[in-house]
C-alpha cells in the first residue's frame, strides 16, 4: 500500500506583497524568474528541514527522507513549488528494534522500545526462510501469518512532530530568499 503527500508552497500575494512590488519595480516582466528562484530556493531548504526534522523525530535507520522527496520546481509562468514524497509502509528492521526471546520491540518514535503485537499475538523474528523480517500470527494457530510494518515516509513527513514546527522556517526562508533576489538585482544594476 503506497502513501504518498504532497507540500505546496505557493507565493501569498498578500504576505509578500512589498516584495513582489519590489522585484516587480527591479525586474519589470522578468519579476517571475526570480519569484521562481526564490520558492525553488525555498522548496530545496525545506526538504533538507523536513529530512532533518524527520531524523530528529524518528529512529529510521536509513538517512533517506532527502532521497524520497521530489520537488517540481516554480517557472516564471508558474509560481508554485510543490515536494512530493510517495512511498511504502517500511519494513520493521529500519527503525531501531531488538528481538529478544520474548517478541519483538520497536521503537518508531523515540520514545523506548515497546513490544509489538497484533491479533492478541506477539511479533517474532522470522528464522529460515522467513529470516530478516518481523511477523504476526494471525491466529491461535502456527499459521497464517503477517509480515509487520511500520509507518511510511509520507506518514513520518506530514505528521505534527514534523511538518508543524518546520513550516514557520519554510516561510521565513522564503521572505529570506524574496529579499536575496531584491539584493541581487539591486547589486546587479
Amino acid at each position: 500500500m503506497s502513501e504518498s503527500i504532497q507540500f505546496t508552497y505557493k507565493l501569498d500575494e498578500g504576505e509578500f506583497a512589498e516584495l513582489t512590488r519590489k522585484l516587480n519595480e527591479l525586474a519589470g516582466n522578468k519579476a517571475g524568474k526570480y519569484i521562481a528562484r526564490a520558492l525553488n530556493k525555498t522548496a530545496t531548504s525545506a526538504r533538507v528541514k523536513l529530512g532533518g526534522k524527520a531524523q530528529e523525530s524518528y529512529t529510521v535507520k536509513s538517512g533517506g527522507f532527502k532521497k524520497d522527496m521530489r520537488i517540481d520546481k516554480a517557472t516564471a509562468g508558474n509560481l508554485v513549488a510543490v515536494i512530493h514524497s510517495e512511498g511504502n509502509t517500511l519494513d520493521v528492521p529500519k527503525f531501531k528494534w531488538s528481538h529478544p526471546k520474548s517478541g519483538v520491540k520497536i521503537d518508531v518514535v523515540k520514545s523506548g522500545l515497546k513490544t509489538m503485537g497484533k491479533y492478541g499475538n506477539t511479533a517474532f523474528y522470522g528464522r529460515g526462510k522467513l529470516n530478516g523480517q518481523v511477523y504476526v500470527r494471525k491466529g491461535k494457530d502456527r499459521l497464517p501469518i503477517e509480515k509487520l510494518k511500520s509507518k511510511s515516509v509520507p506518514y513520518m513527513l506530514g505528521s505534527d512532530r514534523v511538518w508543524t514546527p518546520t513550516e514557520g522556517e519554510i516561510g521565513s526562508d522564503l521572505k529570506k530568499y524574496m529579499e536575496q533576489q531584491i539584493a541581487l538585482l539591486v547589486g546587479g544594476r
